[in-house]
C-alpha cells in the first residue's frame, strides 16, 4: 500500500497547483483571497479597495465558481466595480450600510451568472427592468433588504426558478409582478409588511406543477377576487397572516384549479392557512359550508380553525349566523 503514496502525492501536488494557477496574484487581489471555490472578499473595507483588487486579473486568471462580499462596510456596489472578473454564484450578502447595487456590475459574465443572493443588505430599490438580461440566472435572492415595493410588471426571466424576497418591508405588489418569470418554481415573500393582495399581484403564468408560493407571516387581510389570476399553484402559504375569513373569491376558484392540478402530482396541494384570526362569522363562509365534508377539501385547507377550536368539518349555518335566502343560492351558482 505504501508504494502507492508518493505518486499519490505527486498527483495532489500536481491538481493543487493547477487550482492555484488560476488565481491571480495574491498581493495585487488583496484584500481578497482565491481558492478553488472561487474569490473572498470579506476584508475589504470600501469599493475603491474592491476595484483595485479586481483589476488583478486576465484572461487566464479571472473566472472563477462562486464570489463572496459579505460582511464587510462597503456602502455601493457600482459597475465596473468586478473589473473583468466573472462568476456563476455571486453572494453579496450581510453589508447593512450597503444601500445601492448595480447589475450593470455583473454585466460582462451576464451568459454564466446562475445564482445572485443579495441578501440582507440595506437595498431600497432594485433594478428589475435588467433582470431579463441575464439569461441562465436560476436563483434570485433579495431577501432582507428595504424594499418596500413592487412594481408592476417588475420582473421578467424566462430562466428564473426561486426567487426570494423574504424579510422585506413591502407593503405594495403592482399587477403581473411576476407574472412574466414563465419557469419560476418558488416564490418566497414571507415576513413583509404586506396588508393587501391587489388584483393580480400574484398571477403567476408558470406552467411548473410543483409551483410554491409562501406569503406567510405578514398582516395581509384583504385579498382582491384576481388576486391570483390563473395561478395554480401545489403549495400556497398564506399562514399567520391576519385574514378573518376566506372569501369565494378568489379561493373557490383557487381550490378547483389546485384540486385538478393534484392529478399531475405526486403529493397533495396545501393551502396552508394556520394561525389566521378566522371569525367563522358571517355570509362569506357561505360556500365552504357546501365544500367542507369533502375530504380533499379538508386536506387541501390545511390549519383552518375557528375561535372555538373547530375546523373546517363542523361549519354550519347557524355557526355563521347568516340567514339562508334565495339570494344566498343564487350567489353560490
Amino acid at each position: 500500500m505504501g508504494k502507492w503514496n508518493i505518486p499519490l502525492l505527486i498527483l495532489a501536488s500536481a491538481c493543487v497547483s493547477h487550482v492555484l494557477a488560476n488565481c491571480p496574484d495574491p498581493a495585487r487581489l488583496s484584500p481578497c483571497t482565491c481558492d478553488h471555490f472561487g474569490v473572498n472578499c470579506m476584508r475589504a473595507r470600501n469599493t475603491t479597495q474592491l476595484t483595485q483588487a479586481f483589476k488583478s486579473g486576465d484572461a487566464m486568471t479571472s473566472e472563477h465558481k462562486e464570489l463572496w462580499i459579505q460582511k464587510t462596510p462597503i456602502t455601493s456596489f457600482p459597475s465596473g466595480v468586478l473589473g473583468e472578473f466573472k462568476f456563476e454564484k455571486v453572494h453579496v450578502e450581510s453589508n447593512v450600510n450597503m444601500t445601492s447595487l448595480s447589475l450593470d456590475a455583473l454585466m460582462q459574465f451576464r451568459e454564466l451568472l446562475r445564482l445572485l443572493s443579495v441578501y440582507r443588505n440595506a437595498l431600497r430599490t432594485f433594478e428589475f427592468d435588467k433582470l431579463k438580461r441575464f439569461p441562465f440566472l436560476d436563483t434570485l435572492n433579495l431577501g432582507g433588504n428595504q424594499i418596500a415595493m413592487i412594481p408592476a410588471n417588475a420582473f421578467s426571466s424566462a430562466s428564473l426558478q426561486r426567487l426570494v424576497l423574504s424579510h422585506n418591508p413591502i407593503t405594495f405588489i403592482g399587477q403581473n409582478a411576476f407574472f412574466a418569470i414563465v419557469n419560476l418554481k418558488e416564490l418566497l415573500l414571507s415576513h413583509t409588511r404586506l396588508t393587501t393582495l391587489g388584483s393580480h399581484s400574484m398571477a403567476i403564468s408558470s406552467p411548473y406543477p410543483m409551483l410554491k408560493i409562501h406569503i406567510s407571516s405578514s398582516a395581509i387581510s384583504s385579498i382582491h377576487p384576481n388576486a391570483f389570476g390563473l395561478t395554480t399553484p401545489q403549495v400556497l402559504n398564506l399562514s399567520h397572516n391576519n385574514l378573518t375569513t376566506l372569501e369565494r373569491f378568489p379561493f373557490d376558484a383557487l381550490i378547483h384549479r389546485m384540486l385538478r392540478n393534484a392529478s399531475r402530482l405526486s403529493k397533495p396541494p396545501i393551502l396552508g392557512v394556520e394561525g389566521n384570526p378566522f371569525t367563522c362569522r358571517g355570509c362569506s363562509y357561505e360556500w365552504l359550508i357546501w365544500h367542507r365534508l369533502s375530504w380533499q377539501i379538508q386536506r387541501l385547507v390545511y390549519g383552518f380553525r375557528c375561535p372555538d377550536g373547530s375546523g373546517l368539518p363542523t361549519l354550519n349555518f347557524r355557526q355563521i349566523a347568516c340567514q339562508w335566502t334565495s339570494r344566498n343560492f343564487a350567489n353560490l351558482g
